[in-house]
C-alpha cells in the first residue's frame, strides 16, 4: 500500500471507530480530546474544565485570533484532506506548506485531533510545523510548546517523518488580525528567514525549537490523566491569569479572590 493510502487509512480509521455522540468513555463524554484543549490544560486546567461545563460566549481576543487566523489562510488554495495528504507525500525538492492541516491519532487508545496552522512536507518528510499565536505578550508560553510539539507528533503518529521536524511559534499583536498585508500574505512574517518584524500597523516575534518526542510524549501522559478521569483539574497558581479569567468570580480555586 502506498504511503498517501496508509496515512488517510490511519486518519479515517480514528473517526470510523468512534461511537456516537456523548458515548464517549472521556471526560465530559467526550469521545475524543482536540490538541487545543490539551494546549490549554497548560495555560490553567480549572478554566479549561469550566469553559466545558458553563460555556461563554467567544471573547473579543478569541475573535480576533480567529479571524487573523482567516486571513492568513484565506488566499491558501483549498484541499481535499485526500488532496492535501497526496501533496505532502509527493517527491520534491522544495517543502511544501500545507495550510490547516487535519491531524488524528490515537495515544494510549485515546483518540486525539486537530489542524495545523502550517505544515511544511518534502517528499513525507514533515519539515516544520508553524503555530501563530495574537497576543499582547509576544513571549512564547509553554502552552504555545505543548500544541506545536503535539502537531509533530500526530502526524509522526500517522506516517510521516518527523526525525528532524522544527516548530516554529510566530507571536503577533493582535491588531495584526485584519491588516491587508496579513491577508494578501504580502507581510514579512511569510518569509521563513525572517525572525522578528514590526510596522506602524503592529508586530510579531517568531522563534524555531527542535521537536523532542521524548517530552511531549510525557507532557500528552499528563494531560490524558484528566480525561480519563484519574485525577481532578489542577488549577493555575498564577495570579495574572486569575485575574484575567472570565471564570474568576465563579471558580472556587481563583487566586484573583
Amino acid at each position: 500500500m502506498k504511503i498517501a493510502d496508509e496515512i488517510k487509512k490511519n486518519y479515517s480509521d480514528i473517526f470510523n471507530d468512534l461511537p456516537s455522540k456523548g458515548k464517549g468513555n472521556l471526560r465530559f463524554g467526550r469521545s475524543l480530546v482536540n490538541v487545543s484543549s490539551i494546549a490549554g490544560q497548560y495555560y490553567c486546567e480549572k478554566k479549561l474544565e469550566m469553559e466545558k461545563e458553563f460555556p461563554l460566549p467567544a471573547t473579543e481576543r478569541m475573535q480576533e485570533g480567529e479571524a487573523g487566523h482567516e486571513a492568513i489562510t484565506t488566499l491558501a488554495e483549498p484541499l481535499t484532506r485526500e488532496e492535501a495528504i497526496i501533496e505532502a507525500v509527493a517527491q520534491r525538492e522544495e517543502a511544501i506548506c500545507i495550510y490547516e492541516f487535519g491531524v488524528a491519532w490515537l495515544h494510549k487508545d485515546v483518540p486525539i485531533i486537530g489542524k495545523v496552522d502550517e505544515a511544511w512536507f518534502r517528499a513525507s518528510n514533515l519539515d516544520l510545523v508553524v503555530e501563530r499565536k495574537f497576543t499582547s505578550r509576544l513571549q512564547v508560553y509553554s502552552s504555545y510548546h505543548v500544541q506545536a510539539q503535539l502537531y509533530c507528533l500526530g502526524l509522526g503518529e500517522m506516517g510521516f517523518n518527523n526525525d528532524d521536524t522544527q516548530y516554529r511559534i510566530i507571536t503577533l499583536k493582535p491588531n495584526c488580525h485584519d491588516c491587508e498585508k496579513l491577508i494578501d500574505r504580502s507581510c514579512p512574517i511569510f518569509d521563513t528567514d525572517k525572525a522578528d518584524f514590526s510596522c506602524e500597523v503592529g508586530e510579531t516575534k517568531a522563534f524555531l525549537y527542535p521537536f523532542r518526542k521524548e517530552d511531549i510524549v510525557k507532557d500528552l501522559d499528563w494531560a490524558l490523566d484528566f480525561w480519563l478521569g484519574k485525577r481532578k483539574a489542577i488549577p493555575s497558581r498564577n495570579h495574572a491569569k486569575c485575574r484575567a479569567c472570565e471564570y474568576g468570580g465563579m471558580c472556587n480555586s481563583s487566586l484573583a479572590k
